[in-house]
């Protein structure tokens, strides 16, 4: 990329593949686009990136369940998030998959490394609700009726040992930060929402799924 210029970086979120793309896949990423094309006329440094997130329970069930190996049904997945660009007429820069052995893995591996010297990471044996839809536990004060209110189903309880990620020690940071405006979040509704998450403090994140559960990841 030149240099001398504003720089301007800009990621969508990097969509689930265990379905085909819908609406409000195209509907993010049109607004991007936008905001992309805005400032690339205004002379700015853009990096425009989106992708396809690979991996995870819910992919290897999806692939299961039409007897594919999750990779091959991973592939032919993400090319119709892919297409969109041409469909769509979209400008990103590039599409990154997290099944890219070459692009994606490298940068994966090196964040863990850098967080366990850190002290970040830990290992601890837990027992919760797991969504498969989310991908990541809940709580019992999250559920409706017992079953999480996005998908509609109970989540498996589930006992196994993890790392875990310490965000706890982050929370007075990231408050400072939306307090002062320099993490700014939009509109001010969600600014708030967020900000009062934080204050009532942080519980640190599974970061990881035991491989004998879940051979399908990174």
């Amino acid at each position: 990329m030149e240099t001398g210029r504003k720089k301007f970086y800009i990621t969508t979120a990097i969509d689930y593949v265990n379905g085909k793309p819908h609406i409000g896949h195209a509907l993010e990423k049109i607004q991007a686009d936008v905001l992309a094309r805005y400032h690339r006329l205004k002379g700015d440094e853009v990096w425009f990136l989106t992708g396809t997130d690979e991996h995870g329970a819910k992919i290897a069930r999806a692939a299961e369940a039409l007897g594919k190996d999750p990779k091959e049904f991973v592939d032919e997945m993400s090319q119709g998030f892919r297409k969109m660009k041409e469909t769509l007429n979209l400008s990103w820069d590039d599409f990154i998959r997290t099944s890219d052995q070459e692009r994606h893995w490298p940068g994966v591996q090196k964040l863990w490394r850098k967080l366990a010297q850190a002290g970040k990471l830990y290992k601890k044996k837990y027992q919760g609700l797991y969504c498969v839809g989310h991908e990541a536990f809940v709580t019992e004060k999250g559920l409706v009726d017992g079953k999480c209110r996005d998908h509609q189903k109970e989540p498996e309880v589930i006992e196994e040992e993890n790392y875990f990620f310490r965000l706890s020690d982050y929370g007075a940071e990231i408050g400072k930060k939306i307090a002062s405006g320099e993490l700014a979040i939009i509109p001010e509704s969600r600014k708030n929402e967020i900000h009062s998450l934080i204050t009532t403090g942080l519980e640190d994140v599974s970061f990881s799924r035991p491989a004998k559960d879940l051979s399908w990841g990174i």
